[in-house]
C-alpha cells in the first residue's frame, strides 16, 4: 500500500440545498465536520490555532467569475468566516475577496470595506489595486493584488469545483490566476507550467494555510461558465491543507461525473489538467491519488 502523504476531507449533506438555496446552517455544520476530520486531534480549533494565529488578518479568496449559480457561495464563505471568528479573530480582520467588485456583487456578496463586520472587497476596489513590485518565477511575471501581498497575513483558497475549457480543472491552482494582473498570458498548453510556477511563489503558496472547495454545485463540462446541462448538485465541501492534493481529488470527481454522464475523461478530451502533476513533480503538494487519504463523510 502506498504511503499516504496528504489528507483530503469530503463532507456531503443531502440537505445543504433547500428550496433551490444553500442552507447557511448546514454549510456551517459541513465545514465544522470537515475541519474536525482534517485536524490531527479531531478538534477543528486545534488545527485552526496552528494554521491561523490570532491577530492575523485572513483572506478568503473566492471565485466569483460566473455569477450566483456557479461561484463560491456567500453561505459557504461567510460560514468559514464565522468559524474563524469563533476561533477568536475579529470580524474586521477577515477579508472575503476576489478580483472585481462587480463579480462579487453578482455572486451575492456585499462590498464592505469599513466597520467591525467581515470585510468583503476586490482588487479593483478603490484604494486597493496591485502591488508595484513585479513578482516572477520561471515562466510567470506578474503584478499581484495588494490583498494577497500586503493586506492579509494568511489565505484560505476557496474556489468552486468546475471544469475549465483550457486548464481542464478550475480549482485551487487556477484560482490564483484571479490575483494577478495578466492571467490572459498564461492559458497556453492547458495553463501549464504557468499555474505551478505562480503557485511556487512564496507570496502565494507561503501564505496559503487552508484550501477548501465549494462542491455543492459542480460544473463537470462546459466550464468555467455555467451550463445547466452539464452541472449537478453534488452537495459537498472538500478541505485540505495541501491544495495540490485537493485539486487531484477534485479532478477525480470531475472525471467520475463526466463518465456517469457519457463524457470522456478530461485527459481523453484534450483538456488534461497537466498542472496538477507539474506541481506534484515540483514538490508543491501530493498529486498521486493513491497517496492521498481521501475521507468521505456525511452529515
Amino acid at each position: 500500500m502506498a504511503q499516504k502523504l496528504a489528507k483530503v476531507i469530503e463532507v456531503r449533506s443531502a440537505s445543504i440545498i433547500e428550496g433551490g438555496k444553500i442552507n447557511p446552517a448546514e454549510a456551517l455544520k459541513m465545514l465544522e465536520v470537515g475541519l474536525d476530520n482534517l485536524s490531527p486531534t479531531g478538534v477543528s480549533y486545534d488545527l485552526l490555532d496552528q494554521l491561523f494565529p490570532l491577530k492575523e488578518t485572513i483572506g478568503i479568496k473566492v471565485n466569483t467569475l460566473v455569477g450566483k449559480i456557479m461561484s463560491t457561495s456567500p453561505e459557504m464563505a461567510y460560514s468559514l468566516a464565522e468559524i474563524l471568528h469563533r476561533q477568536g479573530h475579529k470580524k474586521k480582520n477577515i477579508i472575503i475577496w476576489d478580483r472585481r467588485e462587480d463579480e462579487l456583487s453578482r455572486a451575492g456578496y456585499k462590498i464592505t470595506t469599513r466597520g467591525s463586520d467581515y470585510h468583503c472587497f476586490a482588487t479593483d476596489t478603490r484604494g486597493v489595486g496591485f502591488a508595484r513590485e513585479l513578482f516572477s518565477y520561471k515562466t510567470v511575471g506578474s503584478l499581484i493584488s495588494r490583498i494577497q501581498t500586503e493586506l492579509t497575513d494568511s489565505v484560505v483558497n476557496f474556489p468552486i469545483l468546475k471544469d475549465h475549457s483550457l486548464a481542464g480543472l478550475s480549482g485551487c491552482l487556477k484560482n490564483y490566476f484571479g490575483v494577478i494582473h495578466n492571467p490572459n498570458k498564461y492559458h497556453e498548453n492547458n495553463c501549464d507550467p504557468y499555474q505551478a510556477d505562480l503557485y511556487s511563489m512564496n507570496i502565494i503558496k507561503g501564505k496559503q494555510k487552508l484550501a477548501v472547495f465549494d462542491a455543492v454545485r459542480v460544473q463537470f463540462n462546459g466550464g468555467p461558465g455555467y451550463v445547466p446541462r452539464w452541472a449537478t448538485d453534488y452537495k459537498a465541501v472538500l478541505l485540505a491543507t495541501d491544495a495540490v492534493a485537493l485539486d487531484r481529488v477534485a479532478l477525480e470527481i470531475i472525471d467520475r461525473l463526466r463518465t456517469q454522464n457519457g463524457l470522456a475523461k478530461l485527459k481523453d478530451s484534450g483538456r488534461e489538467a497537466i498542472s496538477i502533476n507539474t506541481s506534484g513533480n515540483a514538490g508543491l503538494g501530493c498529486a498521486e491519488l493513491d497517496k492521498i487519504e481521501w475521507i468521505v463523510t456525511e452529515v
